[in-house]
């Protein structure tokens, strides 16, 4: 079986989509820094706990990593012009990390 290489505009695809997600990743790790604002013993949230804390600020970024491996393995599995369906595919499993963040932020 021979390399399998995938054609330069989907990788710059994927790293300007990886880029994005990053940027956005900062922006949002600035603003969940004051979701336990309102922690205290009277409202024992979710979010105020060591591992929701380590759940919310960590899952963005595993979920970008996620992306990007998910884009390019799917973009090598489907050859041809389906490889294009591996970015979708990518902005899903991202999503999937903000969603994992926004739940643990509002609980």
């Amino acid at each position: 079986m021979g390399s399998q290489r995938l054609p330069t505009a989907y990788l710059v695809v994927v790293g300007v989509l990886a880029g994005l997600g990053a940027l956005l990743n900062c922006l949002a790790s600035f603003l969940l820094i004051f979701a336990t604002d309102d922690c205290s013993k009277d409202n024992p949230a979710f979010r105020c706990t060591g591992a929701g804390m380590l759940t919310m600020w960590g899952a963005p970024w595993v979920g970008l990593v996620a992306a990007a491996g998910v884009s390019v393995a799917l973009g090598m599995w489907w050859r041809g012009g389906w490889m294009w369906c591996g970015l979708p595919a990518g902005v899903a499993v991202y999503a999937g990390g903000l969603l994992v963040t926004w739940r643990v932020m509002t609980s």
